[in-house]
């Protein structure tokens, strides 16, 4: 009758209430957890970059000082964001190189951990993860790596710095050839370099020769104002490529020759 139907209007309104309220029930959303928490909702973690091994306590020191270069995170056991998506990118973008990007999971909570152990070793702490280092082929003593933590150019950037031999976006392999040989260079040969640069870039077309033009470029403001110009010149277009003013268009074309500019300090 009537009061049968009343009763379960009322019965699906309280249900309602109960469901819209909060009880501390159901899955905890971001605001539930402070800035420095590790927790992240089901599905958001993005799956691991192909290409970046995961170690661990056993694992590293095998792989330390071995016959190939390594370069290594230490971070929390599941870090998110645009770091961890700027640096998962490198295990595809040097996958024709002969490094090993890795990363070693470490607990936050745990100090006894033997991840946190290994860290410590190297004077490093947690709180101020992630930290990135760099080990040549058959040495055990790590290079630190403090540049952009959230663009994967800027890692592949210190890598080549580091000897390992990449080909950044919007760079020539060939070119990358040439601009080191130019900075090892004499006076002299740098121009006869400088020349040779000049007829290989004049069989370029498209965005190739946009590139070409760009090393040249350099070249000549290097013979210029000395060697001292690449430092200078990094910084000065870091900042315009940064300025939050810039369109993305022109941010592009920074960011090209910033990784032009990286070959140029190539050991």
């Amino acid at each position: 009758g009537n009061e049968e139907k009343m009763l379960r209007v009322t019965l699906l309104f309280a249900l309602a209430a109960l469901a819209g309220a909060d009880y501390g029930g159901g899955e905890p959303t971001y605001e539930d957890y402070d800035a420095e928490s590790t927790y992240m909702p089901p599905g958001s973690q993005a799956p691991p970059g192909e290409g970046v091994a995961t170690l661990d306590h056993i694992t590293f020191p095998k792989l330390q000082g071995g016959k190939m270069p390594l370069f290594v995170r230490f971070d929390k056991d599941y870090p998110f964001g645009d770091e961890d998506t700027a640096f998962m990118a490198l295990g595809e973008k040097t996958a024709s190189t002969d490094v090993l990007v890795a990363t070693v999971p470490v607990s936050e909570y745990d100090e006894k951990a033997k991840a946190r152990m290994l860290l410590e070793s190297f004077g490093l702490h947690m709180q101020h993860a992630p930290h990135f280092l760099f080990f040549p082929a058959g040495s055990k003593e790590g290079v630190t790596y403090t540049g952009d933590k959230t663009k994967t150019d800027a890692y592949l950037q210190f890598l080549l710095k580091q000897g390992v031999t990449v080909v950044l976006p919007g760079c020539l392999s060939q070119f990358d050839k040439h601009s080191n040989a130019f900075m090892k260079a004499t006076k002299a040969a740098k121009a006869e370099t400088l020349k040779k640069a000049e007829g290989e870039a004049q069989n370029l077309k498209g965005d190739d020769a946009v590139a070409a033009k760009i090393y040249i470029q350099i070249m000549k403001k290097i013979q210029d104002k000395g060697s001292d110009y690449v430092e200078t010149e990094v910084k000065r277009v870091t900042k315009l490529r940064d300025d939050k003013s810039v369109q993305e268009e022109k941010k592009a074309h920074f960011s090209r020759r910033l990784n032009i500019l990286a070959s140029f300090s190539a050991p």
